[in-house]
């Protein structure tokens, strides 16, 4: 599994993570059967879990989990979790958690040095959220909240902690103030300082980390990073338990990648069936197989060429059709994504691709054999398994994806599956199999002249051209906070004060002719 991009902060990568895990969760225990917050599961995983495989996604490799409250139930989750999970996971004992969420961080500080993260065990969040703090902390030595300003999107809002903001600046904090223009993610990026505003806090009565937080405002020592679009997650009760399953589940969709098919019939129906397979011990690359399996039942089913096996078969297909995203939304529900499960994914597609047209074109050749069937169908077979190899090697070449042509939908595996299924349902699999195959071969040709265009509008000029004079261009670039986050830009205005008369790929191929490059792919 891919853990997380480096984002080239190499001098955060060992930052651990501190998961708040001590307190009772009276509220959601009492709802829950008496089951401890931290054990509390949400599509497959306990909270503790998604808390600490959230730490890993985002680069983390070292965790403490700070526990109290029934200890002896969640530690032994807590010594497995490291092993099973490839990250260090330590649990450290807060013999003082009734006095608040504070007292577990002081109980942790002998461990720390530097920089840590704070996480509260019954928080769901994106994990691009840690990455972001990260990041922010390279110009900044405050400490850091990560906060978010969309306060209509928040489910439980009364419970939840604002925080006031000038500039930058978090002035105040908690559940009752006045004037807020944030909510607290429960998120941080913090120092040594901290432990100091606790115990001050904690002098006065209030152990709670917001306690804390609040005492370092005053000195100006935290800062706010806004999570803009990222998503997080507060589970206090059963209402809000059934809130994150339906928040989880409704980010399994993919707008940009899906098809039509897969947009609107799909994706309702195997969110369902995830839901159900997140309680079972199945893997996302069982699910792959038994999908692959469903593919090759229909595939025989076709082959056998009479209507009732005909429209078992397209039932078949259908149905793997919507199995074949099940895969995916285990993995990600249960951060078990992986490089080669999509990679096997992707293979196993393509020889139910080939099962397939091989089933319709031996049906169809039992009722009416000739050689245009298996021309015909030979023919459509590549135009089911050719738009995949010519979107990878297009990748494989440019360096970046194809660009989106609204055609592109009409393409995708899960509208090729469902036409061939209606036209099962109307015993004309065949034709159906030729339409298919006909506008693949059509979108191929497209994207073969789109990208030939491209290329001949950007045509090299000749060496005489490439030889003259080169003037350079003065470039001013201005750039503007990222999502109201004064340490994150991006570029937003360009002034050139002395253009080119030549091309940058004109520029780049007389660097190449002086300076050459190794062929390390010879034709």
């Amino acid at each position: 599994m891919d853990r997380g991009p480096n984002n080239g902060d190499d001098i955060y990568l060992s930052v651990p993570a501190v998961i708040l895990a001590a307190g009772e969760g009276c509220r959601l225990q009492k709802g829950n059967g008496g089951v401890p917050k931290p054990l509390t599961r949400v599509l497959g995983l306990t909270l503790l879990e998604r808390a600490v495989l959230s730490c890993r996604e985002a680069g983390v490799s070292e965790c403490y989990v700070v526990i109290g409250s029934q200890e002896k139930n969640i530690l032994p989750l807590v010594e497995h979790l490291g092993q099973r999970n490839g990250i260090s996971v330590r649990a450290v004992q807060n013999p003082n958690w009734e006095k608040g969420n504070g007292t577990s961080l002081l109980a942790v500080a002998p461990f720390l040095s530097g920089s840590f993260f704070v996480i509260m065990c019954d928080h769901l969040f994106d994990p691009d959220i840690l990455r972001c703090l990260r990041k922010a902390a390279q110009k900044t030595g405050a400490c850091l909240l990560a906060v978010d300003r969309k306060i209509d999107r928040i489910f439980n809002w009364s419970d939840t902690t604002k925080v006031r903001i000038e500039g930058y600046a978090i002035t105040d904090i908690g559940t009752k103030i006045a004037r807020f223009d944030a909510a607290d993610t429960g998120l941080f990026l913090c120092h040594s300082a901290l432990f100091e505003a606790l115990g001050k806090a904690g002098r006065v009565g209030d152990g709670s980390l917001t306690g804390g937080i609040r005492e370092l405002a005053r000195r100006g020592g935290v800062q706010a990073v806004e999570i803009g679009n990222r998503f997080w997650l507060d589970v206090d009760t059963r209402d809000d338990l059934t809130h994150a399953r339906r928040t989880l589940l409704s980010q399994l969709s993919k707008p940009e990648e899906d098809g039509f098919v897969s947009r609107y019939i799909n994706r309702p129906l195997s969110g369902r069936i995830s839901q159900q397979l997140t309680r079972t011990s199945l893997t996302p690359n069982a699910i792959t197989i038994l999908s692959f399996l469903i593919t090759l039942g229909g595939a025989i089913l076709f082959s056998l060429g009479e209507y009732a096996w005909t429209l078992l078969a397209g039932v078949l297909i259908q149905l793997a059709s919507v199995t074949d995203g099940c895969d995916g939304e285990v993995a990600r529900l249960k951060f078990k994504a992986s490089r080669f499960g999509a990679w096997f994914d992707t293979i196993l597609d393509r020889y139910g691709d080939i099962a397939i047209a091989v089933g319709i074109i031996s049906g169809r050749w039992l009722a009416d054999p000739g050689p245009y069937v298996w021309l015909g169908g030979t023919l459509a077979l590549t135009g089911l398994i050719l738009p995949s190899y010519m979107k990878k090697e297009y990748v494989l070449l440019y360096r970046h994806s194809l660009p989106f042509r609204w055609t592109d939908k009409i393409l995708k595996r899960d509208v090729r599956l469902f036409a061939l299924f209606a036209g099962a349902c109307l015993n004309l699999p065949f034709e159906a199999l030729l339409g298919v195959g006909f506008l693949s071969h059509l979108g191929i040709a497209g994207t073969f002249l789109a990208t030939y265009r491209r290329e001949a509008a950007t045509q090299l000029p000749s060496r005489e051209d490439v030889d003259g004079k080169l003037p350079r261009r003065q470039i001013t670039l201005s750039t503007r906070s990222v999502e109201g986050n004064p340490f994150l830009t991006e570029p937003v205005a360009a002034s050139v004060t002395a253009p080119s008369r030549v091309s940058q790929r004109a520029r780049r191929h007389k660097a190449l002719q002086e300076f050459p490059v190794e062929d390390k792919n010879p034709a």
